[in-house]
């Protein structure tokens, strides 16, 4: 049966994507199986001894919630149901309720089962149900049995860690007014032998959340915070969950995540996660799911399905058509420029721009002055940098006397620009929240170099993802996803120029190297969101690449930034390993 669905997916994939698209697929697969290949053996070692669980079946909490785990039945295999039931029971909080509204009408069976476990356990509540009335409303009934301060909300298939009630208890001590949580998860076999591709999530990430329920599983929502948001929706079958916790997020005011695998979703050849295209209306009720809360949210977008099942892009619409001021702050070469204009010329799409280059002490002043005369087509400033300053420091000196509305920052090497980069640069830079907006660099051998940050990485900061072949998208797509992260690479760029003002330009006292992600912490602290917008792709020209450096030391910028790097990248996972960017489970020995 395995191998039937294997081939199944795989022949959908290729009729799809072609070939080459499969081979991709494949290969990116196999890398990541070898990366998690020790995960199982790792999960086990992260689990308490039964020493601890005995502790905590002892515990004394100062807050003890009653938690209603709450699962819609339909005709559920005997094995899974048996084996979903005692993964709650056997939870070391007590303090729960099991609430189960079954739909399956036509069938006695999962009947016969719940009644045996009703006869054992008092918490268990359960309710046959006159008629299926699909996942939305067959869940809304489970709901409404429930009398929980908290409800946990369980697939009928899956399994929960015996310590993750336990877990949830723990978390809400310290934050008592969350109004929803959610942790890790991982997928296990339909024999439950084998656990794999965990799943690390960031803390709350709005717009990675608009390109995929990443949030999923566990799910724990309060139960007046849920009375509040609303039921189930049954015009989002499929894509109910999704439906939901986009709801949840528009009107939350604390978030919680653990950083624990403490979910498993079974997979086998019925499943979603056995066979993504098992239920392909449900990414169909995805996309609707973000439209909806796009267009609750006031904001003007399309929305797309891509390549993988269940993952979308927002298409932020255009609100006007400012100018804009692209800034080389690095030319080596009369050459690099010929070929970085030639580029940019042969990709343009948007009419209202400007180039500005900064320049060293003008030794090549009438070569420069042939070559603004040769590109007319485009408005060339160039500002010389003669004084001790660098340019840095001198751009965000002058940065208010322009009169561009926003500033794009690129290296000069780039000699490929993807269809539309500055309008996805613009759509999500014009965004109210918006802070720095960062696309994705490749080098001439098509490995990526830069784009979105991780703190910790690399010492201080490293850019995610770098060395990743083009086409590859990495751990759960995340190259190719928009979302959220503290800092985006400088080397490609775009911010609104009085934010870039407000938050006062770079800082002259940070080291070089630290300029970008100073200044998107200082955006970050003043309330903007920083982008990554995966959508602007840009490759460089060959060039000789210098051997790379040792990491200079960036002191300065290390104690300005003490407090928020002494703790884990929110936008990254405390689990996984900052020694590369391979998004390995990191050593818990």
């Amino acid at each position: 049966m395995k191998d039937v669905s294997y081939a199944k997916r795989g022949y959908h994939y290729v009729k799809n994507y072609g070939m080459a698209g499969l081979y991709l697929k494949v290969q990116e697969r196999l890398y990541r199986n070898n990366l998690e290949k020790d995960y199982q053996e790792w999960m086990y070692a992260m689990r308490p001894a039964e020493s601890e669980k005995a502790l905590q079946r002892e515990h004394k909490f100062a807050y003890t919630p009653l938690i209603s785990v709450v699962v819609p039945l339909y005709q559920t295999p005997e094995l899974y149901l048996r084996e979903m039931i005692e993964s709650v029971l056997h939870q070391t909080y007590a303090n729960l309720e099991l609430c189960l509204a079954d739909g399956s009408t036509e069938d006695e069976t999962v009947r016969t089962i719940v009644q045996s476990y009703l006869q054992q356990d008092s918490r268990i509540h359960y309710q046959k149900l006159t008629e299926n009335l699909g996942i939305s409303e067959n869940t809304n009934a489970a709901i409404a049995m429930a009398k929980g301060d908290y409800l946990a909300l369980l697939d009928h298939d899956d399994l929960l860690e015996e310590h993750a009630l336990f877990e949830v208890v723990k978390y809400l001590q310290e934050y008592p007014d969350t109004d929803f949580l959610y942790t890790d998860e991982d997928k296990v076999t339909f024999d439950s032998a084998h656990y794999f591709q965990p799943h690390f999530k960031p803390d709350f990430n709005r717009d990675l959340l608009r390109s995929n329920n990443y949030i999923c599983h566990l799910l724990v929502v309060k139960r007046t915070f849920l009375e509040t948001v609303g039921p189930y929706q049954k015009a989002f079958d499929g894509a109910q969950d999704y439906d939901f916790i986009l709801r949840c997020s528009e009107q939350a005011a604390q978030i919680g995540h653990i950083s624990k695998v403490l979910y498993h979703w079974r997979c086998y050849h019925l499943s979603t996660a056995g066979d993504p295209q098992s239920k392909t209306y449900a990414y169909e009720a995805g996309k609707r799911a973000v439209e909806a809360h796009l267009k609750r949210m006031g904001v003007e977008a399309s929305v797309e399905m891509m390549t993988n099942p269940g993952f979308y892009r927002v298409n932020y619409t255009l609100l006007s058509a400012p100018k804009i001021c692209i800034i080389l702050l690095d030319v080596p070469y009369l050459s690099v420029l010929r070929r970085f204009f030639k580029a940019i010329i042969r990709n343009r799409t948007y009419a209202n721009i400007e180039v500005l280059l900064l320049l060293d002490a003008p030794v090549k002043n009438k070569l420069i002055l042939n070559f603004v005369k040769e590109h007319r087509q485009i408005p060339i400033k160039v500002v010389y940098c003669t004084s001790a300053c660098n340019k840095f420091v001198t751009f965000s000196r002058l940065a208010d006397k322009l009169d561009s509305e926003y500033l794009v920052f690129l290296e000069s090497h780039i000699e490929k620009f993807s269809k539309g980069w500055l309008e996805r640069f613009l759509g999500n830079a014009q965004r109210e929240d918006a802070g720095a907006v960062g696309g994705r660099i490749y080098d001439y051998r098509h490995k990526l170099r830069y784009g979105a940050k991780i703190l910790g990485l690399d010492g201080l900061a490293g850019d995610a993802f770098a060395g990743l072949k083009l086409g590859y998208t990495g751990y759960f797509h995340k190259v190719i996803l928009q979302q959220n992260f503290h800092a985006v690479s400088a080397k490609a760029m775009m911010i609104k120029r009085e934010r870039f003002l407000e938050a006062g330009g770079f800082s002259e006292d940070v080291e070089d190297r630290m300029k970008d992600v100073d200044l998107c912490l200082k955006l970050e602290k003043l309330g903007y969101f920083n982008i990554y917008e995966p959508g602007v792709v840009l490759i460089e020209q060959k060039y000789q690449m210098h051997k790379k450096k040792a990491i200079r030391p960036a002191a300065i910028f290390e104690k300005k930034w003490r407090d928020l790097l002494q703790i884990p990248d929110r936008y990254y996972n405390s689990n996984l390993s900052l020694e590369d960017t391979a998004c390995r489970v990191k050593d818990c020995h």
